[in-house]
């Protein structure tokens, strides 16, 4: 079971009022399973002399059972510890079980508890480390999302005042757009639709601003919600980021689901399409025949991306913006004799953002509305709206994109959220279709592939090969406030090692209850990694993987996608390299201790066997350790936690159908009227982060369409 369909198919805590049994009613056997958990993976016991304490966890445990306790999905996420026996002999449960006595976790100990939950844990095999994975994130998640604001003292700044949010919604002209109800139909009032775009996140969004040229009818089609601009910190807003994992469990993939896509949610640190690393993987690219000698050359990446920045307003760092978590990055790397540099940003400069609550420029704002309110030929956008398939005309032996077709989805119950705009009064679940002419996927590299698969289009190269550039965060502690979430976010990387070693040192920042989800080990472990969060600094390690054909992207029997993927050994040990390399820097920083989101005994003085009680935190005091970690570290699934955010590569480019799926005019193999652009089509990683190539890519698609009118 994903672990972020799990979450998505729970409501907030707000959502639903406390449920009030009748009287007499039998009390919920999962009840006490729940409540066994909880204590599992909170410190409840530990804090029980602090009343403050006692009652914060209560209340979150309680709110927790309230908004989740009866959905199908937690309920299942529960089931397996109501009676333990029904894991057999596996992990060692069973002759547990002989000595400890009930099934149910709920009637063990709390010392037994942990005992399960480590046989669980360390696990030779796999699932067994992944349902006790799911269940630990699941509770530190929702539970320090509860908790997190009064256990640090760290107001999070997320929603803007409902004046702000009145004000500047976007004042949008009549709609072109009309629903059919009798045919189950979304169709343009007059004029056929030209370009249906499918997505908007970097690419789409340039697609669905630049395509209207020339009086051409564009409609945007977007499975997330539409949000005023500047009414959220969206980073930070859970329903707008698609947050799952690999088949394995071994790695979480990050993706945008909003208006703006992952330019939303992402803090939008930008590569230019001109450094030497995106050009060495472009010219290998063209060596091996996948572009021609003439498609994107530097001369016309340069000037695509010229227009890039002015128009999302991409902008140079200055030295002094450096905050203290980005400066443990930016010290560190000078005192190891590296080349620190800082980011270029979308965002608005300190002080002189039009928001209360953010600093993002983003797709949406920058692009989207703008093109929304264009009196003279305005964008239509169906926000939550999630594209199933692709229609096709089969006639004259020509497979012709005629439309899609699309599951209307339910708005995100957040302030802010302009909900059906075109007010077509479609509800959720419902599934219509829409006629277009030219149908173009920019639904990034998990999204498009999940179309094109749905749509059964005859390619095996579909969702192979895929690349998403593993992360691993690496926090340290310090005996200074650092205050990650302060001033400008992100600001440093390092890329030395980025051509030669293929990975790179970045900053990062997130929420208190990230510093938890990354803590994994002893409860206490983790409450104190979030109590502890204004003096926490940390910077990840961002891998460029290697394509492989046996990563790929398919569907379960319901036609959702699944991310099959796992690190080849020497992508491991670059990964260990960098990972080793990024623990000295934090040492050399000041870190008085490093930690790592592991369990495994990477320093060797581990308990192993039924005598250990509970998994491990790696814990660091110095920087020699490191070379335990360049050594020791296997990243076994669901003991070490990894990271992406820059899924590539499924629907890569090339000279034909044999090892691609679009030509290097973009246009699906075997099909007309039916192109992908955006970070799937890139045969390899792009080499860097890849939101700024990404846009620049669908700018030198968008002025190629042009200049054929």
């Amino acid at each position: 079971m994903r672990l972020a369909l799990l979450i998505a198919a729970l409501c907030s805590f707000a959502c639903r009022p406390a449920a009030v049994p009748h009287a007499g009613a039998p009390a919920d056997p999962l009840r006490a399973t729940h409540d066994a958990l909880f204590a599992s993976f909170l410190p409840v016991e530990e804090v029980k002399q602090d009343p403050q304490l006692a009652r914060m966890f209560g209340a979150a445990n309680d709110g927790l059972w309230s908004a989740a306790g009866q959905a199908p999905a937690f309920r299942e996420l529960l089931k397996p510890f109501a009676n333990l026996r029904h894991f057999g002999a596996a992990c060692g449960i069973a002759d547990y079980l002989k000595t400890a006595g009930p099934g149910a976790f709920a009637g063990l100990s709390a010392p037994q508890r942990q005992q399960v939950l480590f046989l669980l844990q360390s696990c030779s095999q796999n699932e067994p480390r992944r349902l006790a994975m799911n269940v630990r994130n699941f509770y530190v998640v929702k539970a320090y999302g509860i908790v997190q604001e009064a256990l640090t003292g760290v107001k999070l700044n997320l929603h803007a005042p409902a004046e702000f949010i009145e004000q500047h919604r976007p004042k949008l002209p009549p709609t072109r757009l009309r629903y059919d109800r009798e045919n189950t139909q979304i169709a343009s009032k007059d004029q056929p639709i030209d370009y249906l775009v499918v997505g908007s996140g970097p690419a789409g969004s340039v697609l669905a601003h630049e395509l209207r040229r020339g009086g051409k009818r564009v409609v945007l089609v977007e499975r997330g919600s539409f949000v005023v601009p500047g009414s959220m910190e969206t980073r930070l807003i859970d329903d707008l980021i698609d947050t799952r994992t690999s088949v394995d469990g071994a790695i979480r993939i990050r993706n945008g689901m909003a208006v703006g896509g992952g330019t939303q949610v992402n803090v939008d640190l930008c590569f230019a399409p001109t450094l030497p690393s995106i050009q060495a993987k472009i010219a290998g690219w063209r060596r091996e025949g996948r572009i021609g000698e003439t498609d994107f050359t530097e001369a016309q990446l340069a000037e695509a991306y010229e227009w890039v920045k002015s128009a999302i307003g991409t902008r140079v760092l200055r030295e002094s913006e450096i905050n203290p978590n980005n400066r443990t990055l930016w010290d560190g790397a000078r005192l190891a004799g590296l080349h620190p540099k800082l980011y270029d940003l979308n965002t608005w400069p300190p002080g002189h953002s039009p928001y209360p609550v953010t600093d993002k420029r983003s797709a949406e704002s920058q692009l989207v509305v703008e093109a929304l309110q264009d009196e003279q030929n305005p964008l239509s956008l169906i926000p939550d709206a999630e594209v199933r398939r692709v229609l096709f005309d089969n006639g004259n032996g020509a497979r012709k994109a005629i439309g899609v077709e699309v599951r209307m989805r339910a708005p995100i119950g957040e302030p802010g959220v302009i909900a059906d705009p075109n007010g077509l009064g479609l509800s959720a679940g419902e599934t219509v279709t829409i006629p277009a002419r030219n149908v173009v996927l920019s639904a990034g590299a998990l999204g498009s592939a999940t179309v094109l698969l749905r749509s059964q289009i005859p390619n095996d190269q579909i969702g192979r090969g895929i690349v998403l550039h593993a992360s691993m965060p690496i926090m340290g502690m310090f005996d200074r406030t650092i205050d990650a979430l302060v001033g400008t976010q992100a600001s440093v990387f390092v890329d030395d090692r980025l051509i030669q070693e293929g990975y790179a040192l970045e900053s990062m920042s997130d929420q208190p209850l990230y510093a938890g989800l990354m803590s994994p080990g002893p409860a206490m472990h983790t409450f104190n990694m979030v109590k502890s969060y204004r003096n926490l600094a940390g910077f990840g390690v961002m891998l460029i993987d290697t394509p492989s054909p046996n990563n790929r992207i398919t569907l379960d029997s319901q036609g959702e996608p699944l991310v099959e993927y796992t690190l080849s050994d020497p992508d491991k040990r670059r990964f260990r390299r960098g990972v080793a390399e990024a623990v000295r820097i934090m040492f050399l920083a000041g870190a008085k201790q490093v930690y790592l989101p592991t369990t495994e005994d990477i320093l060797g003085g581990g308990k192993g066997g039924t005598e250990s009680s509970e998994a491990q935190a790696a814990i660091l005091t110095s920087a020699g350790q490191a070379d335990a970690v360049e050594s020791r570290l296997q990243f076994v699934p669901n003991r070490t936690i990894v990271t992406s955010a820059h899924l590539q590569a499924s629907d890569k480019m090339g000279s034909s159908p044999e090892n691609s799926v679009v030509s290097r005019e973009f246009r699906v193999w075997g099909t007309e009227g039916l192109y992908v652009v955006d970070g799937s089509v890139f045969p390899t990683s792009i080499g860097a982060n890849p939101m700024q190539s990404i846009y620049t890519f669908a700018k030198i698609f968008a002025d190629r369409m042009a200049s054929k009118r």
